[in-house]
């Protein structure tokens, strides 16, 4: 049985298409599916802790997608949505909470989308809220350590369905200035050649 937390910081980060007309619409996701969500299930809303991850999950989109920000049409660039949302979440991001979940405790490395599908799939059905966990992009940035506080390297996803309370959008900014590391920050070291995208 999973272990639970009350997740409470605010604000939570999500990127999204400066051209996207709802940053809360979890259509897309629903019908392409995602780490916590099979394709056509139920609406997952994908965050991060801060804006640190927030960045390296733009930088790992540009990297899967091979294109850099000067490819992209404006209304394809990324912006950033600061959105406020608190919940009962299962943890996945302290040893013992990875293995309550039933995952490895070198998640996210070697854990395919399948496992954790079906692993929210049956928290989902339980009534759980959402999940916090270890960041895969981070991760595939070379983080190894995932000290305390979580904040720098996690991420959460809300299952909209059975929010307690539905996530507001706080702001929403189409500036640039969150994609570069912020002064005196300790940053993951560069992704290295071979390692496993998890």
């Amino acid at each position: 049985m999973p272990a639970f937390i009350e997740h409470q910081h605010e604000p939570l980060y999500r990127v999204v298409r400066a051209g996207w007309q709802d940053p809360l619409d979890t259509s897309y996701g629903r019908a392409r599916g995602g780490r916590w969500n099979a394709p056509g299930s139920y609406g997952v809303l994908y965050t991060a802790c801060s804006r640190r991850v927030a960045r390296f999950v733009a930088l790992d989109i540009f990297r899967v997608a091979a294109v850099t920000l000067e490819d992209l049409l404006p209304a394809a660039r990324p912006a950033l949505a600061e959105i406020g949302w608190r919940g009962r979440v299962v943890e996945a991001i302290t040893e013992r909470g990875l293995e309550a979940a039933g995952l490895p405790h070198h998640y996210p490395k070697g854990t395919g989308h399948e496992t954790t599908q079906a692993l929210a799939t049956t928290w989902h059905a339980d009534g759980a809220e959402g999940i916090v966990c270890r960041s895969a992009s981070v991760a595939r940035a070379g983080l190894e350590e995932w000290a305390e506080p979580h904040e720098p390297w996690s991420e959460l996803a809300v299952f909209i369905e059975n929010a307690t309370g539905q996530p507001a959008l706080l702001r929403l900014s189409s500036r640039l200035d969150w994609l570069l590391p912020d002064p005196g920050s300790r940053q993951a070291p560069d992704r290295k050649e071979g390692d496993d995208d998890g």
